[in-house]
């Protein structure tokens, strides 16, 4: 399919709303003829011609007419719309019609309309702009209704331009259905359940992205691109170009890899044990491996090095890419690849590859599913068999734990009269097709490899039925549509959380590349799951979500995309019972949740997870059953999600139930000391893994004095809102009895508090006595590179030199209960003493720096965040445990530094609050905020801010600019100098 040269519109439903006025005349003929006639039949009419209008109307009613009274009744008809419109006017043209015409001239593409109404021209006239358009072939030039193709085939024709290169826009599914069989690319306009066969819908041009659908390349700013070819860069680059769609992820490896190489497709959630070891995320087949031959050498890189090579990440719309050249003894052989896992249908992976030779030759292509799976605790496929399906290779496997899963993948050859031979043959575990062809010189090739992956988990009865019907649906449909729906998805993510700042493109860069991460691993697909720890990068950290998710990457979802956010939380109240569970494991009543969570909420962190490098010895570590911050981390979460969101059917659907199971956890826990009148919390481990088994940890005392204060908030919002419900739930879980006890410890509970004279917070109790050194000393005393610090026998632990961010973390959580002096204080006193052992530390830092005023000293620990999968700085190994892909929570603090802390932006669920602190070299910061239902545009410099209310906000809600207060309308926008 040629470039697109020429665009046809449908008038009704796409440039104007006229279609109110035809339904108004329509129903006053049908009223005249005694017909009912709803806004529901008049979905039948659309695309339909005038004629064949009244014929539908007539058969709704039963009646018949001679044809003379069809044609007064249709005169009739039409002089009552005439006379609806005579004063419409260019207000009425539906959005972004204009600047979407405009767009589309300035490149070079020819406008037509195709449009069943034979008042098309007089219409065009009135919206001024008429003039925009190259041919208009309306009621009056063609005789055959919709579905018929012929208005748009004359449209081409008018246009001089081949159908196959034209593009229809349509409100109907009969103009969709006319646009296809006419051969052209349709684009629908309104709802998708109703424009089912069109390549891509939208419900406006609003939400169109213009360079899209002329397949116009995302802009430099978007692409991240490595040159040049160097082996060991192959794990790095297997997370940094990282595609994912929530449901899996594929690494960024090259199509000709194997395990060997660390290729992967991660499926989110589902877990398997293979016999003692760790349970982890399974990799599914890769549907995906591809390897040419040719003159008897194999297009391998890492056997044959190619001599030149470029791999690239369009993080806009999600799209890898790879090109390479391999020369051989008689050739020069060029390969061109660009895979997605879809957005818009998370169980598609789809693969274009294409290839050209310098000088003609037999070229053998491998290609097909490879059963040989990477795995860290494997191997999880324990049955694995392979079978064909007309042309489709289907390959279906059960792992240890019985799930089962199946890989189906279809291919697209158009190699015409050059194809000689296929084959498919096994291979082990891989499934090849062997494809031979006699090349032609300076010819390019192209296939395109369709997978489908369906589990157990899918809710299917049969996941390789699902599969294989799956996978002809998305074979018929064509790579094109599908590539444009999931581009159009990942466009709209884009238009609702993109980042702009001025002045700094290697900031902006690193700051897009932490969104597209975040982005990847989130689950449209459900709100059973979270984010891992590594994304869907692998299986490292088991898969497990942790307090990551909530206290680092939460926020990104809370203020750009509210119904990911609530799947976020969701999945804790789907856990709640695991958490029970703990708890009761440990002796304690209420909900314990996990420090590595799965599927379930059980913990499946285990009590020795350091191996000790000098003895090879496991070292007991107390992550599991010390870090109780992780109930009010969960806590923090469920109630910022209301305060954000103005959603409180989350407290309805399990939320409360949480919280009120977590404060029953934490007064079980804690111990009252009846000589100082107060609860403490001892024994625990805070953030600072280094120091375990503390008590009175200053932020986790804050995190459950936090917790209690909102279940005592949750009680009263409850009684309030729907008595019934909260009498029913109290009772329910057994907790009336405690209600008083959680009331009285929220309100005796102590929190650590500044020393009066240095203002310093002490991170637990006794921190003070410990050994005070540099930094730079405790690592001279390193003797192997990858020595653990912590635990019982670690450098650090009779030290203050702690492993990541802990008092800091708390003073940016609850930054409004702390003065900017005390904030200052600590902040000077814990940075030179952490160690940032931790990718979720520097973020902090950047936060509370830019918090006190020091936006300068916040910006180099946010390129430390946002850079930090870009450039590989990170530790691989804790002892012998790999712990390597990315890292969503700190793409999550690079986010939070720059929006919170940069752009300024804090809330208490009252009021939206901005006052920028941006960095020396930021000329500005332009972004998108989601609160209470309400979106705005906030574009902040060094002197002003700038707040624009969505034409589309119902609601005007309360804003705090740079210590003004403002209520916004709908539409408009208000300026702040500060």
């Amino acid at each position: 399919m040629g470039a697109i040269r020429g665009a046809i519109f449908d008038l009704d439903g796409v440039l104007v709303d006229t279609a109110r006025y035809h339904y108004l005349a329509w129903k006053r003929l049908a009223g005249e003829l005694h017909i009912e006639f709803t806004s529901e039949d008049n979905e039948r009419l659309k695309g339909v011609s005038r004629v064949r209008s009244l014929e539908i109307i007539l058969e709704l009613g039963g009646k018949t007419l001679a044809q003379d009274e069809k044609a007064r009744a249709t005169e009739k008809k039409n002089g009552w719309y005439l006379e609806y419109i005579r004063n419409i006017t260019p207000n009425e043209l539906l959005p972004e019609v204009v600047p979407f015409l405009t767009y589309l001239r300035e490149r070079g593409v020819k406008l037509s309309l195709g449009s069943a109404s034979k008042n098309a021209a007089a219409i065009l006239d009135k919206l001024a702009i008429a003039s925009l358009f190259d041919a208009v072939v309306d009621g009056n030039h063609v005789s055959k209704a919709k579905p018929d193709p012929e208005v748009f085939l004359a449209a081409a024709e008018a246009l001089g331009i081949p159908p196959a290169q034209c593009v229809v826009f349509e409100d109907a599914s009969a103009g969709v259905e006319a646009g296809k069989t006419a051969g052209m690319t349709v684009i629908g306009v309104g709802d998708p359940a109703v424009l089912t066969q069109a390549d891509l819908v939208v419900k406006s041009f609003a939400e169109l992205s213009f360079p899209l659908v002329l397949e116009e390349p995302s802009p430099p700013d978007f692409l991240l691109t490595a040159t040049g070819f160097h082996e060991d860069d192959a794990e790095l680059n297997g997370s940094k170009f990282l595609l994912g769609n929530g449901y899996v992820g594929y690494r960024g490896t090259l199509e000709e890899y194997r395990k060997e190489s660390q290729v992967a497709a991660t499926v989110a959630g589902l877990y398997d044990q293979a016999g003692d070891a760790w349970r982890e995320p399974v990799n599914a087949p890769n549907g995906f491996y591809t390897v040419l031959s040719a003159g008897g050498e194999v297009l391998n890189a890492l056997q044959h090095a190619p001599a030149w090579h470029q791999q690239t990440l369009d993080m806009r719309r999600a799209v890898h890419g790879r090109e390479s050249v391999f020369k051989t003894g008689a050739n020069e052989i060029r390969v061109r690849s660009e895979r997605f896992l879809s957005l818009d249908d998370v169980h598609l992976m789809a693969m274009k590859y294409q290839f050209k030779l310098a000088r003609a030759e037999r070229l053998v292509i491998r290609t097909g599913v490879d059963g040989e799976v990477w795995d860290i605790n494997g191997p999880h496929l324990a049955d694995l068999h392979a079978s064909q399906v007309e042309d489709r290779i289907v390959v279906s496997a059960r792992t240890n734990e019985g799930h089962r899963l199946t890989v189906v993948e279809a291919i697209d050859l158009d190699f015409g009269l050059d194809f000689v031979t296929q084959r498919v043959v096994a291979d082990g575990k891989t499934v090849i097709r062997e494809i031979s062809i006699d090349a032609e010189p300076d010819r390019e090739y192209t296939f395109v490899k369709f997978v489908s992956l369906f589990t157990s988990n899918d809710g299917v009865p049969s996941p390789e039925l699902a599969a294989v019907e799956h996978s002809a649906a998305a074979s018929q449909r064509g790579y094109r549509a599908l590539y444009l729906r999931h581009a159009q998805a990942w466009e709209a993510r884009w238009s609702r959380s993109d980042v702009v700042v001025g002045g700094d493109p290697e900031g902006q860069f690193a700051l897009r590349y932490s969104i597209y991460q975040l982005y990847h691993a989130a689950p449209v697909h459900t709100d059973k799951l979270s984010i891992p720890a590594r994304g869907l990068s692998g299986q490292t950290y088991k898969g497990a979500i942790f307090w990551d998710t909530e206290m680092f990457m939460l926020p990104f979802f809370l203020y750009t995309n509210p119904a990911l956010a609530r799947n976020l939380v969701k999945y804790r109240c789907h856990t709640l019972d695991g958490a029970r569970r703990k708890a009761a494991e440990y002796g304690y009543r209420g909900a314990f949740y996990a420090w590595e969570s799965q599927e379930t909420g059980d913990d499946v962190c285990t009590h020795f997870n350091v191996t000790d490098v000098f003895t090879g010895r496991p070292m007991r570590t107390y992550f599991r059953d010390k870090q109780i911050h992780i109930s009010a981390d969960v806590v923090y979460g469920i109630w910022q999600y209301y305060l954000i969101t103005g959603d409180d059917s989350i407290l309805f659907e399990g939320g409360a139930e949480v919280i009120l199971e977590c404060a029953r956890f934490f007064y079980s826990y804690a111990y009252f000391k009846t000589g100082k009148h107060r609860f403490e919390i001892l024994d625990v481990t805070g953030p600072d893994e280094y120091h375990e088994r503390v008590n009175n940890n200053a932020f986790t005392n804050s995190a459950v004095k936090y917790s209690l204060d909102t279940a005592v908030r949750v009680l009263d919002h409850l009684q309030r809102t729907d008595d019934r419900y909260y009498n029913a739930l109290i009772d329910r879980i057994g907790i009336r009895d405690e209600l008083a006890a959680i009331r009285g410890m929220s309100g005796g509970l102590y929190v650590p508090a500044p020393d009066p004279d240095s203002l310093v917070i002490e991170q637990f109790d006794g921190y003070e006595r410990l050994e005070d050194l540099a930094l730079k000393e405790l690592k001279s005393r390193i003797k192997n590179p990858n020595e653990y610090l912590g635990g019982g026998c670690g450098l650090a632990t009779t030290t203050k030199i702690i492993k990541q961010a802990d008092v800091a973390v708390m003073l940016h959580v609850f930054k409004n209960d702390y003065s900017h002096e005390v904030k200052r204080a600590n902040w000077q006193y814990y940075e030179p003493r952490t160690e940032h052992g931790s990718s979720l530390s520097a973020g902090i830092y950047a936060l509370v720096a830019a918090d006190i005023g020091e936006p300068d000293r916040a910006y180099g620990y946010f390129m430390k965040t946002a850079t930090i999968d870009l450039s590989g700085d990170y530790k691989r190994f804790v002892g012998t445990l790999y712990i390597g892909g990315t890292h969503p929570a700190a793409n999550g603090g690079a986010w939070m530094s720059a929006v919170l802390g940069f752009g300024g932006l804090n809330s208490d669920g009252d009021v939206l609050k901005i006052k920028p602190s941006l960095p020396p070299r930021w000329s500005s910061i332009d972004y998108r905020v989601s609160f209470r239902g309400q979106d705005y545009r906030v574009e902040a410099t060094h002197g002003e801010v700038k707040i624009t209310a969505s034409p589309d906000n119902k609601a005007a809600a309360r804003l705090e600019v740079a210590g003004k207060l403002l209520q916004i309308a709908a539409g408009t926008s208000e300026t702040v100098r500060w």
